[in-house]
């Protein structure tokens, strides 16, 4: 009886445990950050601190350990800006301090995501004096004494100003969730949808590899993006732009191969867009007239060349060269097995 009495009381105890943890609220996934950082228009110096805030606390900080760098595209390679929150605060803006001093850029708290984002901060304007202006002894006029955080690039979906004649009034970035992919329309850009009329809205997104058309033989698939609505048009062209990690970069192998490809459903062919790559910034940037599939590509070598590569070995180099050594080798070989038994006839 006692048994049983004590196998009950550890059953409850074990019960009233498991309710207890399930009314826990679960954890929320972090949202990370790298990039790069200036202060003043110069690259903020290794050991810089730097602070993410939602409101008025702090989630989140790290301390660059290169110049105008902070955090890493690879969590190897000394992690990345780690911001946690709650799921309550999920939406909410993120403002970051560099040194305790707030940068221009911004962030929308987005749980389990990744993002490049690229902080500045500005100098201070100079506080205003009498400078002569006003009768003596008068008070100064208030000056701001620090700029507004300049806006978070949209993510995903942007509106588009226009002005009266159906212009666009102000120039307008959005970006991808994980910041590798942007899109912007310039000021004074005709923008146009599928049938003409002033577009109001666009979207940007990166689209799934998997379901992706076969790209031309010899090149492999970077990532694509899907910028809409379909149809749409612009006058001058608009800036699609794609920002490589530091992995990514290095797969590439030679950035003189990359350039970007958009699909053409009416031929099902892939055409290139002119690009330009830019090594300092892992970026590459197309301009385009029209929305469509654009993917980011580079060259690879064909399995028939890597072949040929192994037959005739280095640059230089051809198989008959290679031959006499094989020869000797084998030679070689033959002359100690032919020793090796005449020693042993010999002990016989």
């Amino acid at each position: 009886m006692r048994y049983r009495h004590a196998t009950t009381l550890i059953l409850l105890l074990a019960l009233t445990i498991g309710i207890a943890a399930g009314e826990d609220v679960p954890p929320t996934f972090p949202h990370d950050f790298w990039g790069g950082v200036t202060i003043d228009g110069s690259p903020a110096p290794a050991g810089t601190e730097i602070t993410a805030l939602i409101g008025d606390t702090a989630c989140g900080s790290i301390k660059t350990t290169k110049i105008g760098e902070y955090a890493s595209s690879s969590r190897h390679e000394g992690g990345r800006l780690v911001v946690s929150g709650t799921d309550g605060q999920s939406g909410e803006t993120i403002t970051f301090l560099v040194n305790g001093r707030t940068a221009r850029e911004m962030a929308t708290f987005t749980p389990d995501s990744t993002t490049r984002l690229d902080l500045s901060v500005v100098p201070t304007p100079p506080s205003g004096g009498n400078g002569g202006g006003g009768p003596s002894g008068s008070s100064p006029a208030p000056v701001e004494t620090s700029a507004p955080p300049a806006p978070a690039m949209p993510v995903g979906r942007a509106s588009l100003p226009l002005s009266g004649t159906g212009e666009v009034s102000e120039s307008v970035t959005v970006g991808t969730g994980d910041g590798a992919g942007s899109l912007t329309v310039g000021e004074g850009t005709h923008a146009r949808d599928a049938s003409g009329n002033p577009l109001s809205e666009v979207t940007i997104a990166r689209a799934d590899a998997a379901g992706l058309p076969p790209t031309p033989p010899g090149t492999a698939i970077g990532f694509a993006l899907n910028c809409g609505p379909a149809g749409a048009t612009f006058d001058p062209p608009v800036t699609i732009t794609y920002t490589l990690s530091e992995e990514e970069w290095e797969e590439v192998g030679d950035p003189a191969t990359l350039s970007v490809m958009w699909y053409n459903p009416g031929t099902g062919e892939w055409q290139e867009v002119p690009a330009t790559v830019d090594p300092a910034t892992r970026t590459v940037t197309a301009q385009v007239s029209h929305f469509s599939l654009f993917t980011l590509v580079w060259a690879v070598a064909s399995p028939a060349t890597a072949t040929t590569s192994a037959v005739t070995g280095a640059p230089g180099t051809t198989a008959t060269g290679d031959l006499p050594m094989a020869a000797i080798a084998m030679v070689f070989g033959t002359v100690v097995i032919v020793a090796a038994g005449y020693l042993l006839l010999r002990r016989r």
